[in-house]
């Protein structure tokens, strides 16, 4: 019963994290039409919270390769300390690949499942 109840909250975890990288992504993507300023305030701060919490899984994970990426785009996007380009030209390409980056956190298949399988084998 206790490893159902793991098993169970794991997948719910991993589904959380899925979703949360997509509609990341999908915010991003938005940002490429001409919104009002207020949504880019709100863009600032999801995609830091959201890139936070990816940092904190993978670290925790020790897969360090998807840390840097997620490091870099949340010092891009934070709040406190906003980096202004003043112009939307600049801000399209980086929204895109930022956007990009999401969706492949979400569907490329982890990394970290081989190795521990290959372990297992061993």
């Amino acid at each position: 019963m206790k490893t159902l109840l793991v098993s169970v909250k794991k997948i719910s975890y991993l589904v959380v994290m899925k979703a949360l990288s997509i509609i990341t992504a999908l915010l991003l993507f938005i940002a490429v039409l001409e919104l009002p300023y207020g949504y880019f305030t709100f863009l600032r701060i999801a995609v830091t919270i959201a890139c936070i919490f990816l940092i904190v899984k993978e670290f925790g994970l020790r897969n360090y390769f998807w840390c840097i990426p997620f490091v870099l785009i949340a010092i891009l996007f934070n709040p406190l300390i906003p980096v202004h380009l003043y112009d939307k030209d600049k801000w399209m390409p980086i929204d895109i690949a930022c956007g990009t980056l999401f969706l492949m956190k979400a569907f490329l298949p982890e990394g970290n499942n081989k190795s521990k399988k290959s372990q297992e084998i061993l």
